[in-house]
């Protein structure tokens, strides 16, 4: 047996304690702690309020893996990786807090996924997720600050792709904490918008709103997608909605938004798009290990062009530019008349 190879095999059975060790270094904030120079266990320990020696096996195990160094008198520093952790802007800290909590117990359950087509978090937790999230304040708040990370992001790359001199009037459906809809606003002093979301995902908008200096451009609005869309808008927005639903509630999604647009309007997804053939690469295994996180908690999907166009075409909607931005694509539809 090939020893690298080996060596990588079993690095990918043994993922599953590096991410447990990540979700509670990152919960103590330990990345922060260690961001201005080394410390040592004990000062660790004391500061997080967990034991010494424990901590310091997690730390030494994350060493093995890039998370941290380990000095000559056995203190711990940050690495780039590290600070990919650390509790600001843009970062993955809120998602390793997140996914190991409520991905985790889902994906031991993939074998049903597989025998069933049904999505394993509602096998494990009773329900569909959406309306766990409804009844639980403290995993909304986690999903919350997750989805405003992940936009932070990668907004400015929307920002700088698609072109919003055109539109006077833009409405970030399924919005959160409009952390998209703040950074377009922000670029584009001409525009006015607004955030449409549950109440669950508004708790924090109004603020977040008023921290990036838009609030006085952008209302926020409580509703349902599935339900109807304020309508009057230039721009529908829906950034990363549609992967998290099937083909039927997803076509019911964008013709609820159809029917909220005038005839000039048009609407953009934000979304990865699915590739043609999988390769090795770090794109492809972001779209593809997303599309298995979707399979397995929601029941949704990430799609390629063709799949998008369908969707629109059974929504009353025509595929129109797919620009890239980043990681992520733009996708423009425009609603078919007469």
């Amino acid at each position: 047996m090939d020893s690298e190879a080996a060596d990588r095999a079993f690095t990918l059975i043994d993922g599953f304690r590096a991410t447990q060790g990540v979700r509670v270094v990152s919960e103590l904030k330990i990345p922060d702690l260690v961001a201005d120079g080394p410390k040592s266990p004990a000062e660790l320990a004391e500061a997080t309020g967990v034991l010494e020696d424990p901590l310091r096996r997690v730390l030494q195990a994350l060493v093995s893996v890039g998370v941290f160094e380990e000095t000559g008198d056995g203190r711990f520093g940050a690495t780039a990786i590290s600070e990919c952790f650390t509790d600001k802007a843009g970062t993955l800290r809120a998602w390793a807090v997140m996914l190991p909590r409520e991905g985790y117990a889902s994906f031991a359950e993939l074998m049903y996924t597989l025998q069933t087509g049904k999505p394993a978090y509602d096998k494990v937790f009773g329900e569909p997720r959406f309306e766990s999230l409804s009844k639980d304040p403290e995993s909304a708040a986690r999903f919350n600050i997750a989805m405003q990370r992940w936009t932070e992001q990668i907004a400015s790359d929307v920002v700088d792709a698609y072109d919003f001199s055109s539109v006077e009037s833009l409405i970030d459906v399924g919005g959160g904490t409009g952390t998209l809809a703040a950074a377009i606003l922000a670029a584009n002093p001409h525009l006015r918008g607004a955030v449409f979301d549950l109440p669950a995902g508004l708790t924090d908008t109004e603020g977040y709103l008023r921290s990036a200096g838009v609030s006085d451009r952008c209302e926020v609005v409580q509703g349902s997608f599935f339900e109807s869309v304020p309508s009057g808008f230039d721009l529908y927005v829906l950034k990363s909605i549609i992967h998290d639903w099937s083909d039927e509630q997803s076509v019911a999604i964008l013709s609820t938004c159809r029917a909220a647009m005038d005839e000039g309007a048009r609407l953009v997804l934000v979304e990865r798009l699915m590739p043609t053939r999988a390769a090795e690469t770090a794109r492809d295994r972001r779209a593809t290990f997303i599309d298995l996180h979707m399979m397995v908690m929601l029941g949704g999907r990430e799609r390629n062009t063709e799949q998008f166009s369908a969707l629109f075409d059974a929504s009353g909607l025509r595929l129109g530019r797919v620009v890239e931005a980043g990681d992520m694509y733009v996708i423009e539809a425009e609603p078919v008349v007469g």
